[in-house]
């Protein structure tokens, strides 16, 4: 049985899911692709277009070995049952799907994260090289107060007046 990283490589992102192709299927399954096309074919109604693509012409110009179809994790589970003697195939690769669709979404997240943090560096640097960064306060100079500096509203005058 492939380990998750090999399903993982073998994966697809089409229409919105993490899909495996026939042939990859058909492959730890130990079945020709046309069998597996065949049993979908024979049960419209067990295996519906959200659990099992059929690819498009375009879809399949961008995808090496051009499948003809494509199943979710839920598309390759209805199979168990349906393909005699091949039920603990099925229930290893499973466990491998689900952990590749988990590496899938670590990955994701983890890019956003990365966007956050390279948000957030390019901002200090703009700090640090002293450019003025919106939603920043702008910092006041260390040392004597001279009157355009003032708070709003206070002189000099209230400001001596207050010290005393």
């Amino acid at each position: 049985m492939a380990a998750p990283v090999e399903i993982l490589s073998r994966l697809l992102w089409v229409r919105d899911a993490a899909a495996l192709p026939d042939k990859a299927l058909a492959d730890q399954l130990g079945l020709e692709v046309k069998a597996l096309t065949t049993l979908v074919a024979a049960q419209p109604d067990r295996f519906p277009e959200t659990l099992v693509f059929h690819l498009t012409a375009e879809e399949r110009q961008h995808i090496p070995d051009a499948p003809v179809l494509a199943f979710t994790e839920a598309g390759a589970a209805l199979l168990t049952g349906l393909v005699p003697g091949h039920e603990p195939a099925l229930l290893t690769l499973l466990p491998a799907f689900a952990e590749a669709r988990h590496v899938l979404t670590a990955q994701a997240e983890l890019s956003l994260r990365v966007t956050a943090l390279e948000q957030k560096l390019e901002v200090v640097l703009k700090l640090l090289q002293g450019e003025e960064v919106e939603g920043v306060p702008k910092q006041r100079p260390i040392g004597f107060i001279t009157d355009q500096n003032l708070p709003h509203g206070l002189k000099s005058g209230q400001r001596d007046a207050k010290k005393g």
